[in-house]
């Protein structure tokens, strides 16, 4: 238990950190090169951490017996459901897409620190989540709309973020204040305010894509492998670390390999790529949730 709070303690310590550093980078750089950071950030550390599915899912069935052969065409089949949804149906792909970002953000976050009715406590990952990323979008309105338009072809009206932001910020307020225990709330209130404080300054220093990146790799993707190594290897540690990085090589390179393809037959068309690549990542991000979502209840 010691070790565990140690680590947890330590990964925060280096989001915090890094977080600072990086808001230098979104002050000091131009948006347009912060934004290729920000890609090499989600499709490296970013896509690793949901690259290795499949082996989590195996550990974490009941039944042994069951063919890892079918598990894998469900998954694909996930993967392909959500493709063609943003092909046929973007905004409403675009829309899930975010909704299952939200929960998948706030259970990352929040998981073992929560206690009461179990929907309860899934409407309070999905509000604080849907908090962050609605804190994002309203920090940088212009290019959130931008892509919306782009993916989807609908205009927002400019007050929907800030709305949808006090909602749910009041809501995750109200329900932590309830379902999260006792005496984390006592001991790490004013931390956990602090970090929502950090993410404003960092959404309004940096751009939608970097802002993003940052928040997804440092206080999400980082966490979840640490949460992820340990549930397959029993510790983390630097020999477990390579044994995680080895199992999802595979599955990491074959997913750069699709969207590289995808980026040198649409490079000369900015808005197409855009689409393709939040495809990309809310592909990937369908049957991640649920596996995860799955973990954590274990």
């Amino acid at each position: 238990m010691i070790k565990s709070t140690i680590q947890y303690s330590t990964s925060r310590n280096f989001s915090l950190i890094t977080t600072f550093m990086f808001m230098w980078v979104a002050i000091n750089f131009s948006p347009q090169l912060a934004d290729v950071f920000g890609y090499v950030l989600i499709l490296s550390v970013g896509i690793l951490h949901g690259s290795n599915d499949l082996i989590l899912i195996n550990k974490a069935m009941s039944d042994k017996k069951l063919k890892m052969t079918l598990v894998l065409m469900v998954y694909l089949l996930v993967i392909l459901t959500a493709a063609v949804l943003f092909y046929k149906w973007p905004l409403m792909a675009l829309t899930s897409f975010v909704l299952f970002s939200a929960y998948h953000f706030g259970e990352q976050h929040w998981a073992n620190r929560v206690k009461g009715n179990a929907w309860a406590v899934r409407f309070f990952f999905f509000c604080y989540g849907m908090a962050i990323l609605l804190l994002l979008f309203f920090c940088n309105f212009e290019d959130t709309s931008a892509v919306i338009f782009h993916i989807a072809k609908y205009s927002l009206p400019q007050n929907t973020f800030l709305n949808g932001l006090v909602f749910f910020g009041v809501i995750s307020i109200a329900l932590g204040s309830y379902l999260v225990h006792s005496d984390y709330v006592r001991k790490k209130s004013i931390e956990e305010l602090f970090y929502l404080l950090l993410f404003f300054l960092l959404f309004k220093a940096a751009s939608l894509i970097w802002g993003f990146a940052v928040y997804f790799v440092l206080w999400h993707a980082i966490p979840s492998l640490n949460d992820q190594i340990k549930y397959l290897h029993g510790e983390l540690n630097i020999k477990t670390v390579l044994s995680y990085v080895r199992e999802s090589l595979l599955n990491w390179l074959v997913a750069l390999l699709g969207l590289t393809l995808m980026y040198f037959v649409f490079k000369n068309d900015d808005s197409v790529f855009i689409t393709i690549f939040f495809s990309f990542l809310a592909a990937i991000t369908f049957p991640h949730v649920l596996v995860i979502s799955n973990i954590y209840k274990q």
